[in-house]
C-alpha cells in the first residue's frame, strides 16, 4: 500500500471554495492514478476538501480524520465514506479549571489569530459567556507571542491560563506550536492547561484531554475496513471521547495543586518514584537484615546479661565457700591446736613416766609408745598449722610469712629468701589471709613442680596496696596449660578476685 501526503497551509490561509491553483496542483499530480482513499487531517483540511470534493476525486470514498464537529457543518458525507469526529465540550473545560482551583478569578486563553484559531477564539467566547459571573476571562490572541509571555508572566493571584493552539500569533509570525508553549510555561505565573493529550509532559498541568493516539488507532482502523470494502447504506462516523483525565505531577507540584482536587478516576503522570519506589526491595532487605541482627543483638545482650549474672552469682558462690571454707579449716585448726594437740602430749608424758615402772623385757615397748606418740602430737601439730596458722592471727601477715618460708626451707630444702618491708596497719583480715594463702600456694607449687634451687618471696606496700611477688628458677611453664592443669592456680587467683586485688603469671616453659 502505497501512501502520499499533501500539505495544506491553512492554519495561516482560509480554503476558500474556489481554491482554484490548489486544487489544480492535486488534479494534475493524481489526475492520472486517482487515490482508492482520501482522508482529510484536521478541521482545515476537512473543510477544504469538503468543499472541492467535485472537482478533485467525487467518486474516491473519503476518511475523515477528527474534525470538530462544528467544522464539520456543511460537508456532505456520501454512503462509502467514514470518519472520526470530536465535539468539544468548552464550558467542561472552563468548568474544570474552576473545579481543580475553586479560587480562580482570571483565566488568559492563549491563541494564535490565524483563521481557524480565530474560529475557535469565537466559538469559546460564545460558549462561556455563562461563566463571566464566575471568573473573568482574557483573550490573547491579538498579541505577539513576546506579549503574551509578557502577559501571563503578570497575571494576578488566583489565574490560570488555557492553552488552545499557536501557529501564527497576533503579529501574523508563524509559530510552532510545541515551542510556543514551552515559552508561554516558561514565562507564565500561573497554571497552564491545554487541550490535547500530546501536550501533557510539557507544560500543561493536565485534565479530560484528547488522546491523538486514540484518535489515530480508531481512524486506521476504519480506514481499512473502508478500503475492505465493509461500509454499509450511510456513511460510518465514530464520534470520540475525551480521555479519563491525566495530569502531570510535576506541574501539580509546581502549582501546589492539592491530588484530592483532581476529579475522580484521574491519573497522575511523570510522578518523580520516591525512595521507597526507588529502593523498596533494598529497602525490605536491609530492613530484615537489619532487624535480624538487631534481634540477634538484643539475644546476645540478653545471653550476656545472663551470662553475666551467672558469673557474678558463680564468684559470690565462690567466695563464700572459700570464706566458709577458710572458717571450717580455722575452726578444725583451733580444735586441733587447742584440744587434741594437748592430749596427745599429755599421753606421751605419761608413757614416759610409766617407763621406770615398767622396767624389764616391756619397757622396749613403753618407750616405742612414746615416741609414737610424740610423733603423732608433731603431727597433729602441723597439720593444725596448715590448716590455719595461728600465727597469722596472734603475730600478723609478715611474721607469719617468715614462719611458713622458714617451715618450706627445713622441711623441703629450698632456699627460699624473704624480704618483706613494714606493712601498713589495719590490713583487712580477708586480705590477710589471701596473701598468705596464695604465697602458701605457690611454694607449694614450686616445690612439687618447678625443680628450682630457691625462691624468693617479697611482700611490699605499693601504690595504696600491696605487692606479693613469688619468684624461682625453676624450669618454668606455659601459664595458659597451667590454668587448666589444676585448682591450685584457680584458687589463687579467685581469692585474689574476692578481695578486689589484681593475680598475674609470668613464666615460659624452660625459664
Amino acid at each position: 500500500m502505497a501512501f502520499y501526503d499533501t500539505s495544506l497551509d491553512g492554519a495561516r490561509f482560509e480554503p476558500a471554495r474556489d481554491s482554484d491553483a490548489f486544487v489544480a496542483f492535486l488534479r494534475t499530480r493524481f489526475g492520472t492514478d486517482p487515490p482508492d482513499l482520501v482522508v482529510p487531517i484536521g478541521p482545515p483540511a476537512a473543510r477544504f476538501y469538503g468543499l472541492n470534493r467535485g472537482r478533485l476525486f467525487p467518486g474516491t470514498p473519503m476518511m475523515l480524520a477528527v474534525p470538530e464537529e462544528r467544522v464539520m457543518r456543511g460537508i456532505e458525507l456520501g454512503p462509502r465514506d467514514a470518519g472520526t469526529v470530536i465535539s468539544l465540550d468548552v464550558p467542561r473545560l472552563f468548568a474544570h479549571i474552576l473545579e481543580v482551583l475553586p479560587a480562580t478569578t482570571t483565566i488568559a486563553v492563549v491563541s494564535g489569530d490565524s483563521p481557524i484559531e480565530r474560529f475557535w477564539v469565537n466559538v469559546v467566547r460564545q460558549e462561556t459567556q455563562t461563566l463571566s459571573e464566575r471568573a473573568r476571562i482574557d483573550y490573547l490572541n491579538k498579541l505577539s507571542l513576546g506579549e503574551i509571555e509578557k502577559r501571563v508572566a503578570s497575571l494576578p493571584a488566583n489565574s490560570a491560563i488555557l492553552f488552545v493552539q499557536m501557529y501564527v500569533d497576533g503579529a501574523g509570525v508563524s509559530q510552532d506550536h510545541d515551542l510556543a508553549l514551552t515559552r508561554i510555561r516558561a514565562a507564565a505565573a500561573a497554571p497552564v492547561f491545554g487541550l490535547f493529550g500530546s501536550q501533557l509532559g510539557k507544560g500543561i498541568v493536565g485534565g479530560p484531554l484528547m488522546s491523538e493516539v486514540a484518535a489515530a488507532s480508531k481512524t486506521a482502523d476504519l480506514a481499512r475496513a473502508v478500503l475492505a470494502g465493509e461500509g454499509g447504506a450511510k456513511p460510518t462516523v465514530v464520534r470520540l471521547e475525551l480521555a479519563a483525565p491525566a495530569y502531570d505531577w510535576r506541574e501539580l507540584q509546581r502549582w501546589r495543586i492539592r491530588e484530592s482536587n483532581l476529579p475522580d478516576g484521574s491519573t497522575v503522570l511523570f510522578r518523580q518514584p520516591t525512595l521507597w519506589d526507588e529502593h523498596r526491595w533494598a529497602i525490605v532487605t536491609g530492613a530484615a537484615a537489619l532487624l535480624l541482627q538487631s534481634a540477634l543483638l538484643v539475644a546476645l545482650l540478653v545471653q550476656r546479661s545472663r551470662r553475666r549474672r551467672a558469673e557474678n552469682e558463680a564468684r559470690r558462690l565462690s567466695g563464700r565457700i572459700l570464706t566458709a571454707h577458710e572458717d571450717e579449716r580455722r575452726k578444725l585448726a583451733r580444735e586441733l591446736h587447742d584440744d587434741f594437740t594437748p592430749r596427745l602430749a599429755r599421753l606421751a608424758i605419761d608413757a614416759a613416766r610409766l617407763q621406770p615402772v615398767t622396767a624389764g623385757p616391756d619397757s622396749a615397748g613403753g618407750a616405742a609408745m612414746h615416741e609414737e606418740l610424740s610423733r603423732l602430737s608433731q603431727d597433729v601439730h602441723g597439720l593444725a598449722y596448715r590448716l590455719h596458722p595461728t600465727v597469722l592471727e596472734d603475730l600478723g601477715l609478715g611474721d607469719a610469712l617468715h614462719s611458713e618460708c622458714e617451715r618450706v626451707s627445713k622441711g623441703q630444702g629450698l632456699a627460699v629468701d624473704r624480704h618483706i618491708d613494714a606493712l601498713p596497719t589495719g590490713i583487712a583480715p580477708a586480705v590477710t589471709v589471701c596473701l598468705f594463702r596464695v604465697a602458701q600456694e605457690a611454694l607449694r607449687n614450686i616445690v612439687r613442680h618447678a625443680g628450682a634451687h630457691s625462691a624468693r618471696v617479697s611482700l611490699a606496700p605499693k601504690d595504696g596496696g600491696i605487692q606479693l611477688l613469688v619468684t624461682d628458677d625453676g624450669v618454668g611453664f606455659e601459664p595458659r596449660i597451667g590454668h587448666s592443669a589444676g585448682l591450685g592456680i584457680a584458687s589463687m587467683r579467685e581469692r585474689v578476685r574476692e578481695v578486689g586485688g589484681k593475680f598475674s603469671i609470668r613464666s615460659e616453659p624452660g625459664a
